[in-house]
């Protein structure tokens, strides 16, 4: 491939990271309008459903193979988003977004395990690194009120899980890389994920007002723009590149929640959020240092 054609897959996948931060944003507005993040994480499902009439319309047609990967794709895809939508509703978006983003880390650990994929110390020491910022960020932004403080700490569990569901499904989408093409994992993801978000979405279900509607369609827009961006610009960018530059995105959100927002982390959660920044990161290059020799 040619230097041009990396360079320029590498500001795709930065607009694709900053994109996903307003995403996370847009959310975060939105459940200020008196609506829940699964009823938001259902309606951002709902709206990749309606994108994926484009392609189909262009007679791209659709040829699964493995339906039992597929699903376990969409399954986990759908409850990582509905655990970080949940959290984005009870957590500073900073701090969702952060917990979140450390999901490659654990990418490494399910490759070993599901894959055979080598995992080195420096896998295991990027893991330890991120786990005490993610800790750190944690307790920088958990009330010193006791009820509050569990109330906290449970929803940043929470966070976390979002991270090792998506982990999860990454794995997933790496073990039938050969066999399924993008439009089937999309759909897979967009159609079990709208199912599943749909129950807890009928339970606490609220109409939606105008400035509602308005950060909703910000959310999907942003969303599948994000999404059809990064898979264009991996095509390009090496590995390593990819998972350095995708660190933008909680970068981004904690600027713009503490810029828009007002969101006032405490010191501790900042320095967390370079620690764990730091860790993902080493994380990454440990990954694909452990990877090239079988490529």
């Amino acid at each position: 491939q040619s230097d041009g054609a990396a360079r320029r897959g590498a500001w795709t996948l930065a607009l694709a990271a900053v994109l996903f931060s307003v995403m996370a944003v847009c959310a975060k507005y939105a459940t200020r309008q008196r609506l829940s993040g699964p009823e938001v994480a259902c309606l951002r499902f709902c709206f990749g459903l309606l994108s994926i009439v484009v392609p189909l319309g262009m007679r791209v047609r659709l040829r699964p193979q493995n339906y039992s990967a597929l699903f376990l794709r969409g399954l986990l895809g759908g409850l990582a988003v509905l655990a970080y939508f949940a959290a984005i509703d009870h957590l500073p978006v900073g701090v969702a977004t952060l917990l979140n983003s450390s999901s490659p880390v654990f990418v490494g650990f399910f490759s070993a395990v599901f894959l055979r994929e080598p995992l080195s110390w420096s896998s295991v020491l990027a893991l330890g690194v991120s786990s005490a910022g993610v800790t750190m960020v944690v307790l920088g932004n958990t009330p010193v009120d006791a009820p509050t403080q569990s109330s906290g700490l449970a929803w940043a569990l929470v966070g976390l899980g979002s991270a090792v569901l998506s982990a999860g499904a990454v794995t997933t989408v790496r073990s039938m890389r050969q066999s399924e093409g993008s439009w089937e994992i999309f759909l897979a993801f967009c159609l079990i994920g709208a199912l599943i978000t749909a129950v807890p979405t009928a339970a606490h279900w609220v109409m939606p007002s105008g400035p509602a509607v308005a950060w909703l369609l910000a959310v999907g827009v942003s969303s599948v723009t994000a999404q059809i961006l990064m898979t264009h610009a991996l095509r390009d960018v090496p590995a390593l590149h990819a998972g350095l530059i995708l660190q933008l995105t909680p970068i981004a959100t904690f600027a713009i929640g503490v810029g828009l927002l007002h969101e006032r982390p405490a010191t501790l959660g900042f320095i967390g959020a370079a620690v764990t920044i730091v860790g993902v990161t080493w994380g990454v290059r440990a990954q694909t240092s452990s990877r090239a020799p079988r490529r």
